[in-house]
């Protein structure tokens, strides 16, 4: 396959906008809503209703992508990311604790979320021109953008306000519109391009069709629901867990530093990694040291050792995160990819809305460590569902 710089450079570009800009949204969400008079349980509540609508706006949005024909993937992109960038505009004018101020901020969340498969199958719509972009590298400049961003907008808000949120929002999502649009294959290589053949294009399934044809797909993603369960719980209420310990909130910013800087080599390396090792095993080592992870924080007795559990994370989302993105497009068929990849993300958000309303339902009845005993024993499960699931390859 050839690879070209330009475009390299454009996706790596859009991985970068859209992870600085997920950052200001959810990062901050809790910061900002309390800013304007919200409780904790309505912030909760708002989380897990994002990611509710969320589980179901991807696949939908998934399914059509791959029903149309005429209509670019970018062009699909562009259109929901107009509509996050007017209602980003619409939020900045509100104050106070109004319902209309939840509607926009709960649109501008799912717009976000839809869109996040479709940029994953952004990467491979030129595969069947010969052409390979690295997704990996990607990924992992997302991740970086996504931890300094974090950095900066902290700072900013501490200067300015919450106000500036959706300001940064608006801007991130403008370039982002813009670099989609122009995410195309320059003109002086369209020449070599090669058409797919119309005997290529598969009929379109539908949701049933689909979970039918790849039931041991299906197996997968519930495994990955679990495994992500407490992955989530952690991210969440993290400072309720490291409190215990003698955490601060600095020390948290630490701990959330270190697991978002180490998956930039891991997920930049990644196509030299699958390279010497398959996809599916890359899951299979990834889920188990998830759990390891997972094992770790419950018995930390310091910060320190909770730093230790955050770096595995160069093993764990890191790797499994891409290697996910890969085993779909190796797995599923052309025609159902994006469907396929929105599978996948659809899991992780569902996951979310377990975690985000269970995870503050048991800190309040049984308390952070039994929540963390809880999580660990789930993530196994998931893991040994996900080790079983995943079809290896040599």
């Amino acid at each position: 396959m050839r690879k070209l710089l330009s475009l390299n450079m454009k996706y790596a570009t859009t991985q970068i906008l859209y992870f600085g800009s997920f950052c200001a949204l959810m990062g901050f969400a809790s910061v900002y809503l309390l800013d304007h008079g919200f409780s904790n349980s309505v912030i909760g509540t708002v989380l897990a209703l994002t990611s509710f609508i969320a589980v179901l706006t991807q696949p939908a949005v998934a399914s059509f992508a791959d029903k149309s024909q005429r209509i670019e993937l970018r062009y699909i992109i562009c259109a929901i990311m107009i509509v996050a960038c007017v209602l980003s505009g619409c939020i900045y004018f509100m104050e106070g604790s109004s319902l209309v101020l939840l509607v926009v901020f709960v649109g501008i969340v799912t717009c976000m979320m839809t869109i996040q498969p479709l940029l994953n199958s952004l990467a491979f719509v030129f595969e069947k021109y010969g052409i390979e972009i690295n997704y990996g590298l990607g990924r992992g400049l997302g991740s970086a953008s996504y931890a300094i961003v974090s950095f900066i907008v902290g700072y900013l808000v501490e200067d300015f306000g919450t106000k500036i949120l959706p300001l940064i929002y608006l801007l991130l999502n403008v370039l982002l519109v813009f670099v989609v649009y122009v995410y195309v294959i320059p003109k002086n290589e369209q020449k070599e391009m090669v058409k797919v053949k119309e005997s290529e294009v598969s009929q379109q399934l539908s949701f049933a069709e689909f979970c039918k044809k790849y039931k041991r797909f299906m197996i997968f993603v519930l495994g990955i629901v679990a495994v992500f369960f407490d992955h989530t719980i952690i991210n969440n209420f993290f400072i309720q867990i490291l409190k215990p310990i003698g955490g601060t909130e600095s020390q948290m910013g630490t701990a959330v530093f270190i697991a978002a800087i180490v998956e930039l080599p891991a997920m930049a390396l990644f196509n030299k990694i699958r390279e010497k090792v398959n996809c599916a095993r890359l899951i299979q080592i990834a889920v188990i040291l998830f759990a390891v992870k997972h094992g770790l924080i419950y018995f930390a007795t310091n910060v320190t050792m909770v730093y230790i559990a955050q770096f595995l994370q160069i093993a764990t989302y890191a790797i499994i995160t891409p290697a996910s993105v890969y085993y779909v497009n190796q797995k599923i068929s052309q025609s159902d990819a994006i469907k396929g990849q929105s599978m996948v993300t659809a899991a992780i958000t569902a996951s979310g809305i377990v975690a985000n309303i269970a995870g503050g339902l048991l800190l309040d009845s049984v308390g952070v460590k039994n929540v963390l005993l809880i999580g660990v024993i789930v993530s196994i499960i998931g893991a040994g569902i996900v080790i079983l699931s995943v079809e290896n390859e040599k």
